[in-house]
């Protein structure tokens, strides 16, 4: 496989990744601002649910526009897009740690818990296939290989 090749189809479903969490949590933000989380946050005293949620939907929000860029420029062959986009992905599974970490936190566990589902949903796409872990290496491979074929 050729390393522009690699990069196109790491692009290609980078950006479809993209696509799915920004679709994924626009539906998520609209049932909340809808009201239809109330009741369940109500039902389970989850206080800072809200919080929690919106924090986590911003964040989860801005890596999809960050991936959704990159990819794109991936695709035109900027060469600063490789840097976002391993940027983006090891930021994306410190943040999936983190989010663990903070259902330990007796007092706001619960709140996290419920919210990490509709506001991080989005990301299961990427997790699945296991993105944000061979991404980079593809990316990083890719631009070693056409580095030492252009220098060639």
């Amino acid at each position: 496989m050729s390393a522009r090749t690699a990069l196109l189809a790491t692009a290609t479903v980078t950006i479809l990744c993209a696509v799915l969490g920004l679709l994924y949590n626009a539906q998520s933000l609209a049932v909340g601002l809808g009201g239809g989380f109330a009741e369940i946050v109500r039902d389970h005293e989850m206080r800072h649910f809200y919080v929690a949620f919106y924090t986590m939907s911003a964040v989860c929000i801005a890596c999809y526009l960050a991936l959704l860029v990159g990819g794109v420029q991936l695709v035109r062959r900027r060469p600063w897009a490789a840097g976002l986009l391993v940027g983006v992905w090891i930021f994306e599974l410190l943040y999936f740690f983190v989010v663990g970490a903070l259902w330990r936190v007796t007092a706001i566990s619960a709140s996290v818990a419920g919210a990490t589902g509709v506001a991080n949903g989005g990301l299961m796409a990427q997790f699945f296939i296991l993105l944000p872990i061979w991404g980079p290496v593809v990316v990083l491979w890719a631009r070693r290989r056409a580095a030492s074929t252009s220098a060639a």
